[in-house]
């Protein structure tokens, strides 16, 4: 009876553990003489900004490319962190 207990109550905790992971929000920037490089170096910061939370990127939310001097970029996404 007691193996059974801990069986129930270690699959209830990997259930629950795997529901507490969280979607959040990031964003990166990005600046180059190309849109296109800039766009991508954006898209990577988001990236990397997941990853520092040991997150995995789900999706892009919203990019935008602006002429300035530069091209800038802006990339948000969402992520899902534990």
């Amino acid at each position: 009876m007691k193996k059974r207990s801990m069986v129930v109550f270690a699959s209830l905790f990997l259930i629950s553990s795997s529901a507490l992971a969280a979607v959040v929000h990031v964003s990166g920037h990005g600046q180059s003489y190309d849109p296109g490089i800039a766009l991508e170096d954006a898209r990577a910061d988001a990236a990397a900004e997941c990853a520092a939370q040991a997150g995995t990127p789900i999706q892009e939310v919203y990019s935008h490319v602006t002429r300035a001097n530069l091209w800038l970029a802006d990339s948000i996404w969402t992520c899902e962190v534990p």
